[in-house]
């Protein structure tokens, strides 16, 4: 929970930038009580039987810092540009302090003509 307070402190400059949101696995209920505990105003998509973690290859591995872990996938950031291409992706257990990085990353794809949002 820690880590989407860290990330809500950015959670503007990044939208300004990019469409932002959070998966969880969680219920509807739960998900409602961890924006209610964490403040965050990101929305929240659901992923209860973890297909989205499945499809960006963010379920935990052996080695890995959630790799013991069942029912749940790694935390981490994906961008994914207009024409849905993987531009980055990375778990990262530390995601809400790395904002900072979020944004710069952004910032060098738009420099490199990667496709933008639509302002």
């Amino acid at each position: 929970m820690q880590q989407l307070g860290e990330l809500q402190k950015s959670a503007e400059p990044l939208r300004q930038r990019a469409d932002v949101y959070v998966i969880n696995p969680d219920s509807p209920s739960a998900s409602r009580q961890l924006k209610q505990r964490t403040g965050i105003s990101l929305p929240v998509l659901l992923d209860p039987d973890l297909s989205v973690g499945r499809h960006y290859d963010l379920l935990p591995k052996p080695g890995q810092p959630m790799g013991t872990m069942m029912g749940v996938a790694q935390m981490g950031l994906i961008i994914v540009d207009l024409e849905g291409t993987i531009r980055v992706q990375r778990a990262d257990i530390n995601f809400g302090q790395h904002a900072g990085q979020i944004l710069e990353i952004l910032q060098i794809l738009e420099r490199e003509g990667a496709p933008a949002r639509p302002q």
